[in-house]
């Protein structure tokens, strides 16, 4: 088989890592805006990047866990992945909006020209990514692996792990 051909590539990741890995991510933004370190405005793109991954690692847990052998390996757009998922469950359309913001945030983001993200931009990219993790097909999924697995348990309300950035995210 060709490494060119698409179908060379399987999903390596099975829901739950996809979930833990998603979990691990809001974990990364929470020690990004707490570090000592380095100042939250250093680290904005990380922030912004991090929490895209997390919804997109989180969509790819929910697609794969409805039908694994969508083939999902190598995307990293969430507009192709919006596009998987609402051919599955049209509950999903009410992502949009949030998902197309996400997607200024993407891996992509390390290989553009640097450009400024503002405050308001972060609290925007954070309350979206609540706003995806507590949606109710995410978070029945998510439920279902804290009851049958060690899972990361983060509080109910993910904004504390957002500091500053948090405290006005509904």
């Amino acid at each position: 088989m060709n490494e060119n051909d698409k179908d060379f590539y399987e999903n390596t990741e099975n829901p739950y890592e996809l979930f833990k890995a998603a979990q691990r991510d809001i974990m990364n933004i929470s020690n990004t805006i707490e570090s000592k370190r380095f100042s939250p405005e250093d680290n904005i793109e990380t922030i912004c990047r991090c929490a895209a991954e997390s919804v997109e690692k989180m969509l790819k847990g929910w697609i794969i866990n409805e039908n694994e052998n969508t083939k999902i390996y190598g995307i990293h757009d969430l507009g192709k992945l919006y596009d998987i998922i609402i051919n599955m469950n049209n509950s999903f359309s009410e992502l949009n909006d949030k998902l197309n913001n996400l997607n200024n945030y993407t891996p992509k983001l390390r290989y553009s020209s640097p450009f400024a993200i503002e405050k308001h931009e972060v609290k925007e990219c954070l309350k979206n990514l609540k706003y995806i993790y507590d949606f109710p097909l995410i978070k029945e999924l998510r439920d279902k692996f804290n009851l049958d697995r060690n899972f990361i348990k983060l509080p109910d309300n993910i904004n504390l792990l957002f500091g500053e950035f948090g405290q006005s995210i509904n």
